[in-house]
């Protein structure tokens, strides 16, 4: 079975690791602070109070003094559109903030408002820019480091970009880059360690520690996993979070399981549904859950097997985890097969592959919305910096006036230079404007690129699904040949069993032979429509005469099956198969020369 499911996540927002939450609380509670206590300073001082909605943040942000108030304002836009899900709109926002930035005020808020974007650019798999984001972070504190000697505050910050940046690499599955700048952030909080009246230090290093034994986990170094993991357990003790409980003995299961210590493995996964039964952590139960139903299963114990993964697969639905609903489906299906419960199996094998469809399409619409806010980003980007110019194109403009009105008075010369001079600028602008066309260009060619890309996505989910129809095909092949070899062992035996036996196995002949001739074609039509789902409608528009078994037929050929493969599917002998293909050839027009088979896959 696959391997078990362990935690890296706390079951919170998004997919934000348990560093990221605990770091971004403190950061939240101190912007709220300081953001309360301006915009009460501000509504006091202009005698009126104003509701802290998008709207009117925005027009206090239009009405600032200073580039500080309009950074912080803009900055909190972003986050309310953040925590609605609304990343379009806080993209625009945070990268507004930035754009108020300036050389000043850069170590004071750049890093902060680069971590917001990573943040953002994670939450919708953009990886890429996320990582870019928080090394432009980690740049600017390892500038200040190297300019003060009081770096305690500047560690933390630092060590909160090393497990960002960890987190990434996680996620993009680059577990040797994880684990290089968990360990880097694990060193710096480790100076502090003996703080123990300080609660940020003792969570900061549960963290490092939970997620260094996590990707030891993942890349099957157990040892090392529980080393971490007990680590985590004893300073969870001085923190008393429940939740950490929870995941750190789920996660302890694991190991023990893959050190073949079953029954430990079996009281840790326990311990672990009991904490989050308690905290009605409904996603965490159905994880554990499955892990229990793994550890059974592994140990022959099917029928409490298929007990939790029922229960799991309740839990999922409640959570409406589809992966976790996923899994659970397919420990199912091997376990009621494996229990000799075929129909539940098959049941639970339909239910795998219909979520297992379910996420592929969810997955597309991520990676839509993922492309999308890229394209946003490159977008704004570029807008920025092209406003950038233009405003700096319309200062040098008005030095320009200036110096002309001045420059009439003094020598005529100097106008005529300086009419050259305004031509110039002209003329960079028109080549600013060119360039912008140019981009637009460029920006058209990328989505033709994309939808070409989209193409070739689809045609090889089509290619896949063909092959797993095959797969499929060759498997009622199978069956049927293992029914029909069990009919014929019942029909050799028949004459040597009492009358009143005979009848029973007469009954389960019949029975047998219903089961190929009515499932076999039913399971088979439902699979290939639902890889050519137009198949029959083209094939019945185009040849309306067609019978019911050269519809058939057609379908097996679309496939490209072989006689002898069509012949075991319908129990029709090769040369009948053959006849009927002659009989089709005829009514669908096809000559010597034309493959029918290529016509078919045209169609």
């Amino acid at each position: 079975m696959a391997i078990s499911e362990f935690s890296l996540y706390l079951p919170l927002k998004g997919k934000e690791s348990v560093g990221l939450i605990c770091f971004k609380v403190k950061n939240i509670v101190k912007s709220a602070v300081l953001l309360i206590s301006m915009l009460f300073s501000m509504l006091i001082h202009n005698g009126y109070a104003v509701a802290a909605t998008p709207d009117s943040l925005r027009k206090l942000a239009a009405k600032a003094g200073n580039d500080t108030t309009a950074i912080k304002l803009y900055a909190k836009i972003g986050d309310y559109f953040d925590q609605n899900n609304k990343y379009d709109s806080a993209l625009f926002y945070y990268n507004k903030a930035l754009s108020k930035v300036s050389g000043s005020n850069e170590k004071l808020f750049a890093p902060a408002l680069y971590t917001k974007l990573s943040r953002l650019f994670s939450s919708n798999g953009n990886y890429a820019l996320s990582l870019e984001y928080l090394f432009k972070a980690l740049a600017i504190y390892d500038n200040i480091a190297s300019q003060h000697h009081d770096t305690a505050g500047l560690d933390m910050k630092t060590a909160r970009a090393y497990s960002d940046i960890g987190m990434s690499y996680f996620s993009t599955e680059n577990f040797p880059k994880a684990l290089e700048y968990f360990e880097k952030g694990l060193h710096l909080v480790t100076k502090y360690q003996n703080s123990k009246d300080d609660p940020e230090i003792l969570k900061t290093l549960f963290i490092f520690n939970l997620n260094m034994g996590s990707v030891n986990v993942a890349i099957r170094n157990f040892s090392e996993a529980r080393r971490y993991f007990e680590i985590a357990l004893r300073l969870n003790q001085s923190i008393g979070n429940p939740v950490y409980d929870g995941v750190l003995y789920n996660n302890m299961g694991i190991i023990l399981k893959e050190e073949n210590n079953l029954s430990k493995a079996h009281e840790s996964y326990l311990k672990a549904v009991e904490i989050r039964e308690s905290l009605k952590d409904t996603a965490g139960i159905a994880q554990v859950l499955n892990n229990l139903g793994n550890l059974e299963y592994t140990q022959g114990n099917y029928k409490k097997a298929i007990e939790y993964l029922q229960r799991a697969l309740d839990y999922s639905k409640k959570s409406k985890s589809l992966k976790s609903e996923k899994l659970s489906a397919d420990f199912l299906s091997r376990s009621y097969e494996k229990a000799g419960n075929y129909a539940k199996a098959l049941e639970m094998f339909k239910q795998f592959m219909s979520l297992h469809d379910s996420i592929i399409n969810n997955d597309q619409l991520n990676q839509t919305a993922r492309l999308e806010l890229q394209y946003l980003h490159e977008k704004q980007r570029k807008e920025t910096e092209l406003q950038q110019q233009i405003e700096l194109a319309k200062k040098e403009r008005k030095s320009l006036i200036y110096m002309i009105i001045a420059g009439i008075s003094l020598f005529s010369i100097i106008i005529l230079y300086l009419i050259n001079r305004n031509q110039a600028i002209k003329i960079k602008q028109v080549k600013l404007v060119k360039e912008g066309l140019e981009l637009e260009q460029k920006n058209l060619n990328l989505e033709k690129q994309n939808l070409l890309l989209e193409k070739q996505n689809l045609e090889m989910e089509l290619e896949y699904r063909n092959k797993e129809l095959a797969t499929h095909v060759m498997y009622l092949l199978n069956k049927n040949e293992f029914l029909t070899s069990i009919t014929e062992k019942l029909l050799s035996i028949r004459h040597m069993l009492l009358p009143e036996n005979r009848t029973v196995i007469q009954e389960i002949i019949r029975d047998l032979k219903s089961n190929i001739d009515n499932t076999v074609w039913n399971e088979f039509e439902v699979r290939f429509q639902n890889v050519h789902e137009d198949f029959y409608q083209k094939l019945s528009e185009r040849y309306p005469d067609l019978t019911p078994n050269e519809t058939k037929l057609c379908a097996f050929l679309r496939l490209n099956m072989t006689t002898k493969d069509i012949s075991s599917i319908t129990f029709q002998s090769p040369k009948s198969i053959q006849v009927a293909r002659a009989r089709l050839r005829k009514k669908l027009g096809i000559t010597r020369d034309e493959n029918l088979i290529k016509v078919l896959q045209e169609l």
